[in-house]
């Protein structure tokens, strides 16, 4: 009943290698797996053909990826929180939906003091947990994944394991993951990307370097160094801390695959990294999805990276895409903007946002509307125009917040991030000369804006997690000023 993973046909090679040195083989997680089902199945009482839910606090440790790999090899659904997670939003969740069994790291122990012991993983303690009244799961239901800006809400997407199969081939095939690659976890667990990095290397029989350091910290780089890394895989938020700091000017000679997916990253960072990338000898990689098409929707192959610039490149293989307009008709001219539908078979069953819905089954039958807006050029390869909802009306002239973020960026090179409503647009950006610039430059391009326009400062934009802008909370600031 597994998802994906053959672990014996990879036997010694190492799938999991420490920051501490220590090595997991394929043959490891083999015996693992094996032990953590007989483990399971002395402690607990239910029907051995009944998964339950397994709630994992994760942390980028030995315990929790070999943890989630052999768990979720075995056939039991698993939803993956961060261990960042306060107490109490953890506990929410957990009564949301009754997971029969808890996996999380050894000090946190403690907080769970009634619930019995199944076995060690390491750094990680496997728990039975005391519901007695668990929700029935679909017998399809793979993972449960937050949406980008839920991190402590109870809306999760469903994705089957059928989903997860499909998505982690397209990535293996897409990033030419090979047994001898190695991967470093400089995403989190709980992240759809994170995730599905995860399941295609160990479906190709590649080694994760597992640390949990971040890109920031120098022993991230050292270990990645001395591990002879091959491939990097990050969200925009990554790759703008990086730039920040100037590390992608040193040549790095074991990494020949560098993969971006999560956001839309900058045009002017897509530029740099495609020309670091070429000039060399290595692979960029820009992928855009969503977690509920199981992370992968389009990719750009790297030998584009510079001729398309700002493209998210074409639908993923497998896949197919088409553009509707308002009124739900094809567009099918090039370089015309409508919401992007995608059709394939990593989209989800469907939402979940209480424990009753863990039965439901396939809702969305291969497809989803996105609510992203995008335009098509002459090839056939996507660009991204912004979203189906962030459009404002100024003086009786429909707006795209979006579109004036990226005027802002491409003429007067400056991040900024634009909210509103129908009577008043608001510009956030981070210092008082931009400020300056801002409010001189949107008057003579957007006359609706005359009259209706603040420019407002703050620190840093807010973000969640995942390195998205929090526009809830920037709408909420401009209210108040």
């Amino acid at each position: 009943m597994g998802v994906f993973w053959n672990f014996e046909s990879f036997g010694d090679s190492p799938a999991l290698i420490a920051d501490t040195g220590v090595t997991v083989t394929y043959r490891d997680l083999t015996a693992l797996s094996a032990e953590t089902e007989a483990a399971i199945r002395r402690c607990v009482d239910w029907d051995a053909v009944d998964k339950p839910l397994v709630m994992l606090i994760c942390r980028n440790t030995m315990g929790a990826l070999s943890g989630y790999a052999v768990l979720a090899d075995s056939g039991y659904p698993v939803l993956p929180v961060s261990a960042e997670l306060a107490s109490g939003m953890r506990r929410e969740l957990m009564n949301a939906y009754r997971p029969g069994l808890l996996l999380l790291p050894e000090e946190m122990r403690g907080e769970y003091p009634a619930m019995g012991e199944v076995c060690c993983l390491r750094d990680y303690v496997l728990l039975k947990t005391n519901y007695m009244d668990r929700f029935p799961i679909h017998p399809d239901l793979g993972l449960l994944i937050t949406t980008s800006g839920s991190t402590g809400s109870a809306k999760f997407v469903r994705q089957s394991r059928e989903n997860l199969r499909f998505n982690a081939a397209v990535l293996a095939d897409i990033l030419h993951i090979t047994p001898a690659d190695r991967t470093i976890t400089a995403l989190p667990l709980q992240y759809t990307y994170g995730q599905s990095v995860l399941h295609a290397n160990l479906r190709s029989g590649a080694a994760m370097v597992v640390t949990k350091s971040g890109v920031m910290d120098p022993e991230f780089w050292d270990l990645f160094e001395a591990e002879n890394v091959t491939c990097f895989h990050g969200v925009p938020n990554t790759y703008e801390m990086l730039h920040h700091i100037g590390l992608f000017e040193e040549e790095f000679p074991s990494l020949r695959t560098l993969s971006q997916a999560g956001g839309k990253l900058s045009r002017e960072l897509q530029e740099y990294y495609a020309r670091y990338a070429a000039e060399n000898g290595k692979r960029f990689i820009i992928m855009y999805g969503q977690s509920e098409a199981t992370a992968a929707i389009s990719w750009l192959p790297p030998e584009d990276a510079l001729r398309k610039p700002g493209s998210v490149g074409r639908v993923v293989p497998g896949g197919s895409i088409r553009l509707i307009d308002g009124a739900g008709n094809p567009v099918e001219n090039p370089r015309v903007r409508g919401e992007l539908v995608y059709r394939g078979p990593n989209v989800a069953m469907g939402y979940a946002q209480r424990g009753e819905d863990l039965n439901k089954a396939d809702e969305w039958h291969d497809e989803i509307r996105t609510g992203d807006l995008a335009e098509a050029d002459e090839d056939g390869y996507l660009t991204i125009t912004g979203r189906l909802k962030r459009f404002i009306k100024l003086a009786g002239h429909r707006v795209s917040l979006d579109e004036i973020d990226s005027m802002i960026m491409d003429e007067l090179n400056i991040p900024s991030v634009s909210v509103g409503t129908d009577d008043c647009l608001t510009v956030f950006v981070t210092g008082e000369q931009e400020k300056e610039m801002v409010a001189a430059f949107i008057p003579r391009v957007l006359s609706a804006a005359r009259g209706s326009l603040r420019v407002l400062t703050v620190p840093a934009f807010p973000k969640n997690e995942g390195g998205k802008i929090l526009y809830s909370e920037l709408q909420e600031t401009a209210e108040k000023n």
